[in-house]
């Protein structure tokens, strides 16, 4: 897969069938779309092309620095390929950038760049300043340039359509379970082990304490999770803490994470991804810590007893 990520990098190309969008976690309406174009290629023998930002427009937008991003870009792209994508155009959203009408990112890069023969998106697609470019103004667009249009049949999950803000608010309220549903897989990030005050060491539960690879990641509730840890290529159960350990009176955030092997010792500075599978009770204070330890005993049964019927589900 080609991946161009500047417009002086770019060659007009002869023809091609595209779809332009952020696409930020590539949920099952985004797959829609992004298989459609693979297909169409395939079949005319032209190369899948997908337009996309970075960063997240939200940023340059809103001038907000919270983390909202269900995936990097560097995830994007690896999914992408793996859907057969053939060209990545990734442009650089900056504040100029977002300032383009409509009809000039139309005509000046979709039109004269990439040379379409099918443009695909979804019903409620904009692009362009003040969101000009929407599916009225594609329809049109690709009726005045002899250029076929493809908007797939909305996905909807309990009457609503699927979207990367309903996944989103999912993540954040704690429902990983159901996020599989609308995401086609469990929510889950690069992360890197740092280190901690070892606490979960000297509890018998030894901890990787955790940040994002991706500082705009957007994290689940504090709470306590059955997770999936990916590390060396090899597949673990895990039982995940996140929030301040209010037992202990701690003020800092923490992400940490009992991997339910005794395989390693010291996964310092290595880095392992992470699935959320299930939350399994919320962060709470306890009057000492025996009461704590009685409970991490009950949190780590539950997660043993789950890893089969996980198993069993998901073919693992």
């Amino acid at each position: 897969m080609e991946i161009i990520t500047s417009l002086k990098d770019i060659q007009p190309i002869k023809e091609s069938v595209i779809t332009v969008g952020n696409y930020d976690g590539i949920h099952l309406g985004h797959q829609d779309v992004i298989s459609y174009i693979v297909e169409f290629g395939r079949k005319h023998n032209i190369p899948s092309c997908v337009i996309t930002f970075d960063p997240n427009p939200y940023y340059v937008l809103r001038n907000d620095n919270k983390p909202i991003n269900i995936q990097s870009n560097k995830s994007k792209l690896n999914e992408l390929e793996k859907m057969g994508v053939d060209k990545v155009f990734v442009i650089p959203f900056t504040n100029d950038f977002s300032k383009i009408t409509a009809t000039d990112f139309a005509n000046n890069i979709i039109k004269n760049i990439f040379n379409p023969k099918l443009i695909a998106v979804g019903t409620n697609h904009h692009f362009g300043f003040k969101k000009e470019g929407d599916i009225d103004f594609i329809t049109d667009f690709c009726d005045k340039n002899n250029i076929k249009l493809f908007v797939p049949e909305v996905r909807k999950i309990e009457e609503k359509a699927i979207s990367s803000t309903i996944i989103r608010k999912l993540i954040q309220d704690g429902e990983l379970d159901n996020i599989p549903s609308l995401l086609g897989k469990f929510y889950g990030f690069e992360a890197n082990v740092v280190h901690g005050s070892h606490r979960g060491r000297l509890l018998s539960y030894p901890t990787a304490n955790f940040v994002p690879l991706n500082k705009n990641q957007v994290l689940p509730q504090q709470g306590v999770y059955f997770s999936k840890v990916v590390l060396d290529s090899e597949l673990f159960f895990g039982m995940c803490n996140i929030g301040f350990r209010p037992t202990f009176n701690e003020k800092k955030f923490v992400m940490e994470v009992h991997i339910l092997s005794n395989k390693f010792s010291d996964l310092y500075d290595k880095n392992f991804y992470i699935e959320f599978l299930l939350k399994i009770r919320d962060e709470r204070r306890f009057d000492n810590q025996e009461e704590l330890v009685e409970q991490i005993k009950k949190d780590e049964d539950l997660c043993i007893k789950l890893i089969d019927s996980f198993k069993e589900k998901n073919e693992v």
